[in-house]
């Protein structure tokens, strides 16, 4: 029994070594489960907070994550075109019925004045029905997350990005006060596709401002956040209506309204107002949206992307611009081998454009060839060699010689091979006599030439050759048609502009067009002489084909080298118009001159344009000669070219007087 004592010291020995042991393997077992923790703590943070965007501060939240939009206003202020986002202008709570406020906050987020940002009662609720349906059927994000996710974060669907959206919830809250973030969630919500907005969305469904929406439209507009494209009233009014009874019943448990409330705005339901827009086809507005786009965008930087245009466009001008050259390229494009035409017409008291039409189907071609397209103008430049003739001497009864020339190596030919010897530059023009006119440009100088052609608002590059009186230096729709408007404005040049004024869509003012003063170009004298002549050409020469009844109008036809180009530029006291058709790979019609189809869709056009319009004269009185001599030349030459028309028609197999359509071709 001595050694009992020694038993037990060993046996408690044992126990200690035994505890000890478990106590390490514990502690090791901890350490390792804290350093897994630690592990994927700092993992789970890395993949949580990896790529989370700093939040904005508050002026900057305004504009996050929009597309640019851009909206076409014609000349009378009614939208005619828009790309991009529909977004409405600002609207402070103040400035709205609070029962739209209310709307939201009852279907979207009834406890948003009592959360920070993340609603813990709505995440437990949620988790609680979803786990006992076994469907998603209630979600749990509170109006600041929903705000956070359409500005801030991208819409994919996965656990880091509704941790991230959660965390900026909770910064928003503390950078915003509650009615600023409520202020900047109905502004910037989507209620619709492409629909931006309490303002855009009263706009586009209901037709008025937000400011006065009713019970019941403030309700429908509640409804749509949840599925916007699912609930878009225009496509689906039954089901936006039922989810807007939805968010009246919420807003009477949630006291937002009375039960009587409720009952008479269900008997009141919204109407949809048909789009009240005039918004015109992309085939119609085109080209317009695209240049218009661009010049506002020289005019107030890149950076602006959301911008409200007014531009100088007449509605009704468009339409018929667009019409006129489709149904004539329709009607005999494919027989003579023309494909694309163009249009421009400009007001002649301002400058203002009020139609373009830059190709034949601008789905098919973006290409505008109105302002685009160089291209040569043929004898339609011969009015502006004559108007640089004038100031050098040259009267409308001036002789020359049709006859072959040769001047310096150049042999110009006429259209008709034909020469009808002395002739007078009036009827050189009318009936666009080639080798006249490369006699008169050839005494007056190319460089002279080319000056009349700058002053008269021509900007592309002129190369002062003898042959630039045949119309060989390129040029585009524009420009040339504004060039003859000079004309029609006693010589007075006012440069084409299509935008009057910019704003965003704040209506804050970007940019306001001055009244400018026009510049005096050339002379009144020699604008009403030349104006004269052109009337001719329309009367009675090559441009026959475009008379307007009894309103005076005046112009020249225009066709280049083996029928590449057609052109007919002509205008009345009102409007300047001109005409351009051919091929883009600038390849030969069939025979088609200016006085063919641009003719036909000048005159479709100026027809209906000018309809319930008071018939003016034109600024170009009859000349006044008083030497009997030169008045005998001029009737005698004049007599001697109708002969020579005559005996033309006779070939053609043409009696009596001369038709229309064998008028038109009898020159370029």
């Amino acid at each position: 029994m001595e050694d009992m004592p020694t038993y037990r010291a060993d046996i408690d020995v044992a126990n200690d070594n035994s505890q000890r042991r478990k106590r390490a393997v514990w502690m090791a077992v901890v350490a390792v489960v804290s350093v897994i923790i630690a592990l994927s703590y700092f993992q789970a943070r890395q993949y949580f907070l990896a790529g989370l965007p700093n939040l904005p501060d508050k002026t900057t939240m305004w504009e996050m994550n929009l597309k640019p939009n851009i909206t076409i206003l014609d000349k009378d202020g009614q939208v005619i075109g828009h790309r991009g986002p529909y977004i409405g202008e600002p609207m402070k709570l103040d400035q709205m019925p609070r029962h739209v406020a209310n709307a939201f906050l009852a279907i979207e987020d009834e406890r948003f004045y009592e959360h920070t940002g993340i609603d813990n009662k709505a995440i437990f609720r949620a988790l609680v029905t979803n786990t006992s349906t076994g469907e998603k059927s209630q979600g749990a994000s509170t109006l600041t997350q929903q705000l956070v996710k359409n500005m801030v974060l991208t819409p994919e669907k996965t656990y880091r990005r509704k941790v991230q959206e959660m965390l900026l919830a909770r910064d928003m809250e503390a950078k915003l006060s509650k009615p600023e973030i409520l202020e900047l969630y109905l502004n910037r919500i989507n209620l619709g596709p492409q629909v931006f907005g309490i303002e855009a969305a009263s706009q586009k469904y209901f037709g008025h401002t937000a400011k006065t929406l009713s019970l019941s439209e403030g309700a429908l507009l509640a409804a749509l956040p949840k599925a916007p494209s699912r609930f878009d009233p225009t496509k689906n009014f039954e089901g936006a209506l039922a989810r807007s009874h939805l968010v009246l019943q919420r807003m009477t448990a949630n006291g937002f309204i009375s039960p009587e409330q409720e009952v008479e705005a269900r008997k009141t339901p919204p109407v949809i107002v048909e789009d009240s827009e005039p918004l015109l086809e992309p085939d119609i507005l085109g080209y317009v949206f695209d240049l218009v786009s661009e010049r506002a965008h020289e005019l107030v930087g890149e950076k602006r992307q959301d911008l409200i245009i007014t531009t100088t466009i007449d509605t009704d001008l468009q339409k018929e611009a667009h019409e006129a050259i489709k149904k004539t390229l329709n009607a005999s494009g494919d027989a003579k081998n023309i494909q694309e035409g163009a249009l421009v017409s400009v007001d002649n008291s301002t400058g203002a454009v009020r139609a373009l039409v830059g190709g034949r189907d601008y789905a098919v071609s973006k290409f505008n060839r109105a302002s685009q397209a160089a291209r040569q103008p043929g004898s339609a430049f011969k009015s502006i060699v004559y108007a640089a003739a004038m100031e050098e001497g040259f009267t409308p009864g001036t002789i020359r010689i049709d006859q072959p020339i040769e001047i310096k190596g150049w042999s110009p030919e006429n259209y008709t091979r034909r020469y009808r010897g002395p002739i007078t530059i009036r009827e050189a023009l009318k009936l666009s006599i080639n080798t006249v006119a490369a006699q008169v440009g050839s005494e007056v100088g190319p460089s002279k030439v080319v000056s009349a052609a700058k002053r008269f608002g021509i900007k592309s590059e002129m190369r002062p050759e003898y042959s630039i009186a045949l119309g060989t230096s390129e040029v585009n729709l524009l420009e040339l048609t504004t060039a003859y408007s000079v004309f029609a404005n006693e010589g007075l040049l006012k440069s084409s502009y299509f935008i009057t004024e910019i704003t965003d869509t704040a209506k804050r003012p970007l940019y306001t067009r001055r009244v400018s003063q026009p510049t005096r170009a050339y002379a009144v004298p020699y604008s009403r002489q030349m104006t004269g002549m052109m009337r001719d050409v329309i009367d009675s020469g090559t441009g026959y084909g475009a008379r307007l009844g009894n309103r005076p109008a005046a112009g020249k036809t225009g066709t280049s080298q083996d029928y590449r180009d057609a052109w007919f530029v002509g205008f009345t006291a009102q409007l300047t118009t001109g005409v351009w058709m051919g091929n883009d790979d600038n390849s030969p019609s069939k025979q088609v001159t200016g006085g063919l189809l641009p003719v036909d869709a000048w005159k479709a056009y100026m027809l209906a344009a000018h309809k319930g319009w008071k018939v003016r004269p034109l600024n170009a009185p009859d000349p006044k000669v008083d030497d009997p001599e030169t008045r005998f030349q001029i009737a005698f030459y004049e007599s001697l070219s109708q002969a020579f028309e005559s005996e033309r028609d006779m070939a053609n197999g043409v009696s009596g007087p001369a038709s229309p359509r064998t008028l038109n071709t009898a020159g370029r």
